[in-house]
């Protein structure tokens, strides 16, 4: 019995360094980070999945094993310790390593805000699939929405926009953000692919001191493997719904022992064909249009798939590291490539002309597709024993691109004139281009305390026609024809801790001087010059240790985005079209900002074998960056000089573009959660988020694309529940979670009290939405794993949050099943 709880203890232990054996039977884990006990010195076998010993410290490596929401490092204890796990692993929850929250690796009772880090071996358990299938399923606070060109959208107590612009996602600290105009590249959140992930860290909250623009709402840092902790030969193939298939590869090791050096590899495939969707209902009139109003069934869905790729994503990534913390020089050199694609409102890769007529205009024209490259060569000089430079240079391309289906082709290249390869077939895309340059200086020279000062230089390039990949036929996607800026900053941060109290505050600066706007637009290709912009932004915190299972956080913080890309050449374009009309030009841009105060709680209930974690909050956004249609905002202009006006853009039928909301936006909330050991084999947790959203109901001020509501696609209450459970080598694991309908309002002519007076696409949002995943793994022989899982397994046809509506019915979430085996040696 003492043996089988022993083993029960090992399998959902939450390590985040893999062992060597990377597929041998490795230590599930509870999800959010149930604190579980460590294995026992002596026998290797009882001890499956236990953490090696940790590796000289080298940059970007991991310091020993760590818990997925907190990283606290594991300890051996004595077999009669097992039956007190608990109260053993409550301090070094407290004591977890953080990477991205400051400038310093940082302790978890010391992170400002919180701060939940899940590792491999969780991705295992509960089969979770990508980057955004885990923040759907695991992470509080969090809802993941969708849009047709966009992909996936993350939402962060209560802000979820219709592109990422306001979460900030990085690998080893490096961002992928784009800032034409989509932030997060939503359909790389969403590939399939998860080998080439060793811990993933979420922060809910701004991160500009340490990651300047962009972390308005939280940032996730994505921790990828090396050659010591994942060496040797691994491999993953999978299959599921929809028929998808991704095959995934890595290969690690030592190169010297004495420098310190080692290598790992990494290559993924993945596509999946779509699922048919499900026949249309009869209020799909109300959203389809009219030609659709009554049909249950519709030939073209035969023809249709959905949650398809638009042709096979792939992501390869390189490490090189050299030397360690006690090296003079020490180098982490990172190589990534990804190419992912999703496809377009209800799509299909050979859909005929035919089959196309009666959709939704761009229904099945085409998919888009997003590439992105770095080198990021980061290396480190130790000057002392107390003092040492980070030097960061990260150089970096991204591309989207629309590419046509195969009937648009077929159609094109029969127009008279039209040459194969020539620039007849219309793809319109962008490219852009990052140098980043980044400087830290480090000190622990002065008593109590961690110093760093830096600086930062970055420029970023735009072009409408042009990339790393080559030529991109047709206009530019929702970006100028050529734009660049440079962004410089400065920032400083001091750390004190004195006995159980830490204080830290931090400040920065960031300025950007924008380059020649190029642009099209009345048939006359146009230059604007941009006024420079600048943004300060701060932090203070305090953390106070209670006790060695109690702790209490206190921080204020702001977080700031500069306007992207697209944002100038829509309000440009508009600005062009009537300088000579006797109509006042749109506002010039200014940087969004957001101000956040926290206080966070946690403690050991029960003998210890529970913990309590509490955090509630007060957020406010101003200067918010948003579409208004000025249509509604200035309707004297718009009747005089907009509407039937053939030299407006959009020949008068709207007139709408990106600006600054004139009121500040608020929301307030918070979250409790309960996790720790349930005894027979069970070990849980369970949390309630709840975000209150409020003020901003001017017409001007929306963070939406949809109607006037600020806040109007996201739910009020969230719930989040995990179960996992171990016997024998079998390891199961659910994941359930439960949203209140979305906050929607009906449209800004016609505000809905009831729901009855909604659209019926509001109607759908104002449903509530319950939903369950299961996982089953087990390791039939020595280095192999086997996992059987299931997604959306209670579908109640309830959508996510979506900006497009036309796929409400067509994406809404459905049963997904699948099975994936691993391989190690």
């Amino acid at each position: 019995m003492r043996r089988s709880a022993l083993l029960f203890y090992l399998l959902v232990s939450p390590t985040s360094m893999v062992s060597p054996s990377w597929a041998q039977e490795p230590a599930p884990v509870t999800p959010a980070a149930a604190p579980i006990a460590a294995p026992p010195s002596g026998d290797s076998k009882a001890a499956a999945g236990a953490a090696p010993e940790p590796f000289p410290s080298t940059p970007g490596a991991p310091q020993g094993s760590v818990l997925p929401y907190t990283g606290a490092p594991l300890r051996h204890v004595e077999e009669s310790s097992q039956g007190q796990f608990l109260s053993l692993e409550l301090e070094d929850l407290l004591n977890v390593k953080v990477s991205s929250t400051g400038f310093f690796e940082t302790e978890s009772k010391t992170t400002t805000g919180q701060a939940r880090v899940y590792d491999a071996r969780l991705l295992k358990l509960h089969g979770v699939r990508s980057l955004d299938d885990l923040l759907q399923a695991h992470q509080p606070g969090v809802v993941i929405g969708e849009h047709d060109r966009t992909s996936r959208l993350i939402g962060v107590r209560g802000v979820l926009i219709d592109n990422n612009a306001k979460t900030l996602v990085m690998h080893d600290g490096v961002t992928t953000n784009m800032r034409a105009h989509f932030g997060a590249i939503g359909s790389t959140l969403a590939a399939p692919l998860t080998g080439d992930i060793e811990k993933v860290e979420v922060i809910l909250g701004p991160g500009a001191i340490v990651h300047g623009s962009g972390a308005i709402s939280g940032f996730v840092n994505v921790l990828r493997p090396t050659g010591i902790t994942r060496p040797g030969l691994w491999g993953k193939a999978s299959y599921a719904s929809g028929d998808t298939r991704t095959l995934e590869a890595s290969y690690g090791g030592l190169l010297s022992e004495k420098h310190n050096a080692d290598y790992f590899l990494y290559f993924g495939y993945a596509d999946n064909e779509g699922e048919e969707p499900p026949a249309p209902r009869t209020n799909t009139g109300d959203i389809y249009g009219a030609g659709f109003a009554g049909v249950t069934t519709s030939p073209f869905l035969h023809h249709t798939r959905v949650n398809a790729l638009g042709e096979p994503s792939y992501k390869g990534f390189g490490r090189f590291r050299y030397g360690s913390e006690r090296s003079p020089v020490s180098v982490d050199l990172r190589l990534d490539y990804a190419q992912t694609s999703m496809m377009g409102n209800a799509p299909n890769k050979k859909t005929t002309l035919e089959e196309s007529k009666g959709q939704w205009a761009d229904s099945n024209n085409g998919h888009v597709r997003t590439r992105m490259a770095a080198v990021t060569p980061e290396i480190h000089v130790r000057l002392s024993e107390a003092h040492r430079i980070e030097l960061t240079p990260t150089l970096s391309a991204f591309e989207t691109t629309l590419v046509p289906a195969d009937w648009l082709v077929r159609e094109v290249e029969r127009q008279p004139g039209a040459v194969a390869g020539e620039g007849s077939i219309s793809t319109a895309g962008l490219g852009e281009e990052h140098r980043d340059l980044k400087v830290v200086y480090k000190t622990t020279a002065l008593p109590h305390s961690q110093l760093a000062l830096g600086a930062s230089a970055s420029h970023k390039r735009f072009d409408g026609h042009r990339s790393r990949w080559g030529r991109l036929h047709g206009i530019a996607f929702e970006s100028p024809e050529r734009f660049s800026w440079t962004e410089l900053a400065v920032f400083g941060e001091n750390t004190v801790t004195v006995r159980d109290l830490t204080l830290s505050a931090g400040l920065r600066f960031d300025h950007t001087t924008f380059g020649e706007l190029r642009l099209h637009a009345n048939n006359e290709d146009l230059s604007r010059e941009i006024e420079p912009v600048s943004s300060p932004s701060y932090r203070v915190a305090a953390a106070y240790a209670i006790s060695d299972t109690q702790n209490v956080k206190l921080s204020y913080q702001t977080g700031f985005r500069f306007p992207d890309a697209a944002y100038f050449n829509w309000l440009e374009q508009y600005n062009a079209a009537f300088e000579d009309e006797p109509i006042a030009p749109l506002p010039s841009l200014r940087p969004e900002s957001s101000r956040l105060a926290e206080i966070d709680y946690f403690m050991g209930l029960f003998d210890r074998r529970l913990a309590l974690d509490v955090s509630a909050f007060y957020a406010r956004y101003e200067d918010t960056l948003g579409w208004v249609s000025w249509s509604d905002v200035r309707p004297d202009d718009y009747e005089d000089h907009v509407a039937g006006n053939p030299r407006h853009p959009s020949s008068g039928d709207w007139w709408g573009s990106f600006t600054n909301s004139t009121t500040d936006v608020n929301a307030v909330g918070g979250e409790i959660g309960v996790l720790g050991d349930l005894g027979g084999g069970f070990a849980g947790d369970v949390w309630y988020n709840v975000t209150k959203p409020f003020g901003a109901e001017g017409l001007i001020n929306l963070l939406t694309s949809w109607d006037a509501e600020t806040w109007a696609n996201y739910p009020i209450h969230l719930v989040k529940g995990h179960l996992s459970y171990t016997a024998l080598g079998f390891t199961a694991g659910v994941a359930a979670s439960f949203r209140t309908g979305m906050n929607s309002h009906g449209t800004r002519e016609a505000p809905a009290d009831e729901s009855e007076d909604l659209s019926p696409r509001d109607r759908l949002y104002a449903r509530s939405a319950f939903n369950l995943d299961a996982s089953v793994s087990f390791s039939p022989l020595e280095h192999v794993w086997v996992s059987v899982f299931g997604k959306n397994l209670t579908f109640n046809k309830v959508p996510p949050p979506s900006y497009a509506s036309h796929r409400l019915i067509l994406t809404t979430g459905r049963p997904y099943v699948g099975a994936s085996a691993e391989v190690a040696y």
